[in-house]
C-alpha cells in the first residue's frame, strides 16, 4: 500500500487519483507523494493523523477529524503512515 491508497482507504474511497486526494485533503500532490513530516513527536499533527487513521471510524474521521486538518500535510502523512504500518502488521 502506498500513501495515495492509504489516504483513499481512510477517506472511505474504493479508488481515485492522487489529484482527487490532494483536492480532498487540501495538500499538494508533491507533498503527498514526496513530502516528509516536520514533527513526529507525541501530540504532533503527524501523530494525531497516525492515530486517527488507525483508530477512528471513517465516518468520525470524515465529519470530525479530517475537516479540521484540511491542508495540514503533517496530519495527512500521519494518516497514510499509520494505515501503511497497520497493513504491514506493525
Amino acid at each position: 500500500m502506498n500513501r495515495t491508497l492509504a489516504i483513499m482507504k481512510a477517506l472511505g474511497w474504493a479508488g481515485g487519483t492522487i489529484h482527487q486526494v490532494a483536492a480532498e485533503t487540501g495538500c499538494t500532490v508533491e507533498g503527498l507523494l514526496y513530502g516528509s513530516a516536520t514533527d513526529y513527536r507525541v501530540g504532533s499533527d503527524h501523530n494525531k493523523g497516525w492515530f486517527a487513521g488507525r483508530n477512528s471510524t471513517v465516518g468520525h474521521n470524515r465529519t470530525v477529524n479530517f475537516p479540521k486538518y484540511k491542508g495540514n500535510l503533517d496530519f495527512w502523512l500521519g494518516v497514510a503512515e499509520g494505515l501503511i504500518q497497520q497493513e504491514a502488521g506493525r
